[in-house]
This record gives structure tokens, C-alpha cells and sequence, in this order.
């Protein structure tokens, strides 16, 4: 069966052409020629040499004019300065892809991204598919197509399967390949896309979605350039049920650097990719280990670890390691049914003390007793996954026995192989026959905690509801930044709970507006050029007489002479649970939500997690849970719980009105709104937007505590 759309197409090309590639086989310039013959490529290749009759056994052509038949795609690896002129003859030829080896573009400096911006216009004129440049190809293992300069295209076979690998660099995918045929992992497709000048990540992701041959895919990311598009992408493999496990580069300064100079790519925010990460249930990992480990397993393994898991070792050591790295991953080991506690009991030695979960069976037990141990413990009705974690001598055997039980039972059996030369024939056993099987207890729990959440993600995902603007809200919004009234009455009808306020000119108005709200009160100066109040001594809490509001808002006017206000702020004081709220304007994912402690804990505490927008209510009570506010949210020393309730509703507020006003804001920034008690609400005291392209800010200071600069995440 075969996917429809244009990546389909182009990795399953029927004739492929390949533009400089030189006579001499054993030059690396020859290595798709070569693979491709040497893995049985079932189409026609036609070597490009204008300087050679004969190329490995095949006739070679001086151009791609001279070609018998127009090719499904020409492999360009030509130096820099020649490869426009051959996609502008692919172009004339119609022939429809083309794959650019040659690296000196966009990831060099200006002049190679201004090369690379001419280039992608010549190729979208000509109506040429481009993958690259800066590339090395991709391997198609279904069809037998290792159209790559990746040494990983000359091992000894290709083991179809069902994982894919998308990566923007091209050796680092080759080495996923080369990792996952060791542990005869089966690849359904590899495809490193480089700096992208075309084929994205993004478009790989939503390639592999549809592709009936791959369950789960691994990713090498350095920075994402369409980050609404990969949004949508990860969306739908989670749709389709097909996990997403990625290993992200760029994490720390130098490596972001390092990323615009190998593929041109940004890495961009880590934060953000952790919030896109987080809302569409990408897998995250670290290593290369990790990557190839977790995403195969996860290509392979069709049965639900659960949430209870039996342990089985030959080592005590190894059974407490094994327990905690399942236990932080939040899996419960339970006490196994004492009719399995009986049955152990008369298999195993009287000196194997350990005879509940985790089962340490000692080192010394017959390989027919360890079979029935490990059948006694799958049928235990209590159990939902065993692990196993072997450390002794006797590879094979043990391989085996953990096979045959782990291929016919109707829970996982996962094995976590710790030995090394001693046991690394069982390994090799255990992969050649299927048995996903890891080489330390982390990465086993990340890989069962995975396959355990990826059926809630994916269900949470297809009833997803995200919270929208009211259409009544958006009405009549004048175009370009607010005037603070503007603001404040579109993010009321957005339904964000500001707390009462007036905005009057003169110290005597302020005095009669306090008297109307109750005392004590906070006075502010509402001013485009003041956005943090504090600094600026543009702001007076605590007032609790008329004659108090009078001489500082007097205070208050001498100090801001000059400054282009709106006026005075009166608000009654709040008290509560300080929670900052904001919105900031990622370059490659748009509009994230972000909420933490608030207050003057905001930059002291920089405890925050952050969503892209839209987002549901469900995933604002996660981003609360992520944070250490929660614990004081759920009330902390005698103290009465907060009315988490009502702070939900007062975020959903805050996202409504950022989409409201869409891609004008740059930042909003709503620090803090006060949480009563459990029924008492919630009140917003501070709103700040900073507008695009101008940063013009329309804001309202703080009632409750002297404001705070919020943290780098929502700035």
C-alpha cells in the first residue's frame, strides 16, 4: 500500500539520475550509485558524467538532456557554483524532484542565504521538489532506495520496518539507522532534510502520519522553521496513534549558535519546544541511546504496559535500581496475588528470601526454573507489564527462555540487558528475535512510560476542545494598539476577571472614585512609556484615607510631568494566591501561554510552564500542576485551598484575549491575578500587551504587591 502526496512519490522514485557522480566507485561522491546497486534498487539509474561513456557498469550521460527518459528525480552533487544551472535544465526537463548534496548555502553566512533564497525561487519556478541542500539524502527501505551520501546506505542490508527517522542533519540520521539495524530494528524511512530549503521536518512528520508501513518516528531536531506547520504535523501522528519521539539539539547557548551555522537553523526558544512538546505528546529524550531504544520500542510493541508492573532479577542490586527508575515514572510495582507468592515459593531456593515484587530469583537458578518463574509471574492478574533485568553469564539461554514467554504472552515482557561481552550474544538473540529489549532500567521506564500515556494523550487529543474567543468579544476592535480603556473593557468581554477600577484625570476624582470602591486602595499612573510602575514610582498601594489618595495621586502627576498619560488607576486592594499569567510571542511557534507563581515571586522564583496558544482547560489545570504553585494553590500550612476553579476560568480569559488580538500582540502579561479562598474568585490586578510591529504598551500597574519584572519565559 502507498501514501498520496508529494514526499510519497518522491522517495519512491521509479528512474533516479545522478549528476556528478564520478567514475572512480571507491571517491565518496559514488556512494548512492553504489548503494544503490548494492541494496537492488529496482528502478533505472542513469549516471550524469560528461567526462565519462561508463559508470559502474552502467552507460553515463554527458547531461540530463541526454537522457533516454525524463527521471523521477535527479541527485545533484555538484559544486555550488553548478547547481542552479541543473535544477533550471531539471526544470526544463520536468523532472519533478531533485536532491542537493552540496552544502555552502544558508548555513553558511548572508551571502550563502541570499544564494539559497535565489535558489529556492529557481526551483519553485521550475517546478522542481528540492531536498536540501546541505543534505545527505534519505533511505527508503520498503522499496530499496538508499539514495544517500550516509555510510549508513552501505551496510549489509536494509531492514525494512516500522519506525521513521526524520532529521535535519544528515550524519546524525545516518547514525539513528546504523543504531537501529544493530538492535534489527526495522526503519521504514530515513529522510535528513538539512537547511530545508523545500522539504521540511514538518512535511516528513505528516508523510510518516499517513504512511501505512510506520508506527512510530524518531526525530532529530536543531530548530524548527515552520513551527505552525510541525505544530499541525505532531498533532496528527498523536491523531493516528503513532508516537513521536524526539531528540532536540540547541539546548544551551552555544549549541543554538552552532545550530545557524550547520543547517542554517534557529534552534530557537527551548521553552517553547518543551510547550509544543508537552501539548502534543512528543516523547522527549537526550540520548542517541534513548532515541533508537524508545522510539523502537515503541514501533514494535502493540500491547499496553498498564500501570502495574512485576519485577524479576537475578541481582538485588538491579531489582532496587529497576524499582526506582519505574517508580519515578510514576508506575506502581504491586504485591503480587498470593497464589503467585505460593508458586514462587516452590520454585525457587530457600535462600532466595525475595519473593514478592520485586522477585529476586538469585544467580544460581536453572534456566527451567527461570522460565517458570517468569510464566508464574505474567499470569499473576495483579500484573499488567513484567521487567526483567539479567545480569548473569548465560546470554542465550536466558534470551530464549525470556523469548518464548515474552512472544506468546498477552502483557509485555520487557528484558533490560545490564551485562556486557559476557552477555551481548543473549542481546543479540533477543534482537534478532523481535523482543524489544534495553541496556539500562532508565530508558526501559521512559519507554514503557511512554507506551503506557500515548493511548490517554491520543484519546485527550481527538476530543480536544481548545478555548476560543467569544465572538460578541471581538466586535468592533480598532485596528493597532489600545488605549488602556480599549484594553480593558475587550479583555473584560474576553472574560478576564479584572478587579474594579476607575480611571479618572485629577487627585480630587481619585478620591471620590476610592470612596466609591472602598478603602484602602492602589493608585497608578496609566502611561504608554511605564510599562513596569514600580521602577518608575508611578504607583502608591495601601492608601487608606481620601487625604492619602489625594496627596499621592498630587504625588504622582509632579513625578510623571511630561510623561503622555491616560490618567489615574484606583483599585481596591486584593489579597490572595499571586499567580503570573502571560502571553509572549515565540519567532517559530506564535502565541505561548505561560503561569506560575506571581507577584514579586515571578523573578525570584522563575517557577513557570508555558503552552501554546490555543489551549484547553484541561491543559491549563496541567501547566498548574507542572509549577510548585500548585502545592501552595491546594493550600499549604492550615491554609484554606485556592479557588482553582475560578483561576482556570480567569487564564481562559487571558488566552480569549490574546487571540482576540492576534497577530498584533507581542506580549501580555497579566502579573498577578489574585486567588481567593475556595468560592471567593479571582481578580486580575495588572494587565500589560506590548504591540507589534511598534512596541507600544497600553497597561495597568498592580493592586496587590509592587509589581515585578516578569521572567525571561514571558517577557
Amino acid at each position: 500500500m502507498r501514501v498520496s502526496g508529494r514526499l510519497a512519490a518522491f522517495l519512491a522514485p521509479r528512474s533516479i539520475a545522478i549528476v556528478g557522480c564520478p567514475g572512480d566507485l571507491t571517491r565518496p561522491g559514488a556512494r548512492p550509485l553504489v548503494y544503490l546497486q548494492k541494496h537492488a534498487y529496482p528502478g533505472r539509474i542513469y549516471p550524469v558524467n560528461p567526462r565519462r561513456a561508463e559508470i559502474g557498469g552502467l552507460r553515463a550521460y554527458p547531461t540530463l538532456a541526454s537522457l533516454p527518459e525524463t527521471p523521477d528525480l535527479a541527485w545533484v552533487g555538484v559544486p555550488g557554483s553548478e547547481v542552479a544551472p541543473v535544477l533550471e535544465e531539471a526544470g526544463r526537463l520536468k523532472i519533478p524532484h531533485a536532491v542537493v548534496l552540496t552544502a555552502g548555502f544558508g548555513e553558511t553566512d548572508d551571502d550563502g542565504r541570499e544564494r539559497q533564497g535565489a535558489l529556492r525561487e529557481l526551483a519553485a519556478r521550475a517546478g522542481v521538489t528540492v531536498l536540501g541542500p546541505n543534505m545527505l539524502g534519505f533511505i527508503n527501505c520498503w522499496d530499496r532506495v538508499p539514495l544517500t551520501y550516509s555510510p549508513a546506505g552501505g551496510l549489509d542490508r536494509l531492514i525494512p520496518g516500522a519506525l521513521g527517522i526524520a532529521s535535519q542533519s544528515g550524519a546524525l540520521g545516518g547514525i539513528v539507522v546504523n543504531r537501529a539495524f544493530d538492535r534489527m530494528i526495522g526503519v521504514s524511512a530515513m529522510v535528513s532534510t538539512g537547511n530545508e530549503m523545500d522539504i521540511t521536518v514538518s512535511e516528513c512528520l505528516e508523510y510518516f502520519a499517513e504512511d501505512p508501513r510506520t508506527r512510530a518516528v524518531a526525530l532529530v531536531a536543531e530548530g524548527i522553521r515552520d513551527g505552525a506547520r510541525f505544530k499541525a504535523a505532531a498533532a496528527r501522528l498523536t491523531e493516528v496513534g503513532k508516537p513521536l519521539v524526539a531528540l532536540k539539539l540547541g539546548q544551551s547557548d552555544p549549541g543554538r549558535r552552532n545550530a545557524l551555522t550547520h543547517t542554517g537553523a534557529l534552534a530557537g526558544s527551548h521553552a517553547a519546544w518543551r510547550a509544543v512538546a508537552r501539548q502534543a505528546g512528543i516523547v522527549e529524550v537526550e540520548t542517541f541511546e534513548d532515541l533508537v531504544e524508545v522510539a523502537g520500542f515503541l514501533s514494535r510493541e502493540r500491547r499496553s504496559p498498564g500501570q502495574r508492573v512485576a519485577v524479576v532479577t537475578t541481582s538485588g542490586g538491579a531489582s532496587i535500581m529497576t524499582a526506582d527508575q519505574l517508580a519515578a515514572r510514576g508506575f506502581s510495582l504491586p504485591r503480587l496475588h498470593p497464589e503467585t507468592v505460593d508458586a514462587l515459593g516452590r520454585l525457587l531456593p530457600a535462600y532466595a528470601l525475595t519473593r514478592d515484587n520485586p522477585v529476586d530469583v538469585t544467580a544460581g537458578l536453572s534456566e527451567d526454573l527461570f522460565h517458570r518463574v517468569l510464566v508464574t509471574l505474567v499470569e499473576d492478574p495483579r500484573v499488567e507489564a513484567v521487567v526483567t533485568t539479567v545480569t548473569g553469564a548465560r546470554g542465550v539461554e536466558r534470551a530464549e527462555n525470556v523469548s518464548r514467554v515474552a512472544l506468546d504472552a498477552a502483557k509485555p515482557v520487557v528484558p533490560c540487558w545490564l551485562g556486557g561481552s559476557l552477555t551481548e550474544d543473549g542481546l543479540r538473540a533477543l534482537d534478532a528475535r523481535g523482543v524489544p529489549c534495553f541496556r539500562n532500567p532508565r530508558t526501559l521506564a521512559l519507554a514503557l512510560a511512554a507506551a503506557r500515556d500515548f493511548p490517554e494523550i491520543r484519546a485527550g487529543w481527538r476530543a480536544r476542545r481548545p478555548i476560543a474567543p467569544r465572538r460578541r468579544a471581538a466586535r468592533g476592535i480598532p485596528e493597532g494598539p489600545l488605549p488602556y480603556g480599549a484594553l480593558s473593557a475587550l479583555a473584560r468581554r474576553a472574560g478576564v476577571p479584572l478587579a474594579p477600577e476607575a480611571l479618572v484625570t485629577t487627585p480630587e476624582a481619585a478620591a471620590r472614585a476610592a470612596r466609591g470602591l472602598g478603602l484602602p486602595v492602589a493608585l497608578k499612573i496609566v502611561a504608554p512609556g511605564l510599562p513596569h510602575k514600580t521602577e518608575a514610582g508611578a504607583v502608591v498601594l495601601g492608601l487608606r484615607t481620601l487625604a492619602e489618595v489625594h496627596r499621592a495621586g498630587v504625588r504622582l502627576l509632579r513625578r510623571t510631568r511630561g510623561a503622555r498619560r491616560e490618567g489615574l488607576l484606583v483599585q481596591p486592594m486584593a489579597r490572595g494566591v499571586e499567580v503570573l499569567v502571560g502571553v509572549t510571542r515565540d519567532p517559530t511557534f506564535g502565541l505561548l501561554l505561560v503561569v506560575g507563581a506571581g507577584g514579586i515571586q515571578a523573578e525570584i522564583l522563575a517557577d513557570t510552564a508555558c503552552r501554546p496558544l490555543p489551549v484547553t482547560r484541561r491543559e491549563i489545570r496541567a501547566m498548574l500542576d507542572e509549577t510548585r504553585l500548585a502545592r501552595v494553590l491546594r493550600g499549604v500550612r492550615g491554609g484554606p485551598p485556592a479557588d482553582v476553579s475560578a483561576l482556570v476560568s480567569a487564564i481562559a480569559g487571558v488566552a480569549r484575549l490574546a487571540l482576540l488580538l492576534g497577530d498584533r500582540l507581542a506580549s501580555l502579561d497579566v502579573n498577578p491575578i489574585v486567588v481567593g479562598a475556595r468560592g471567593a474568585g479571582a481578580l486580575a490586578v495588572d494587565l500589560l500587551a506590548v504591540f507589534e510591529p511598534v512596541r507600544v504598551v497600553r497597561s495597568r500597574g498592580r493592586a496587590a504587591l509592587p509589581q515585578a519584572r516578569p521572567p525571561e519565559a514571558s517577557q
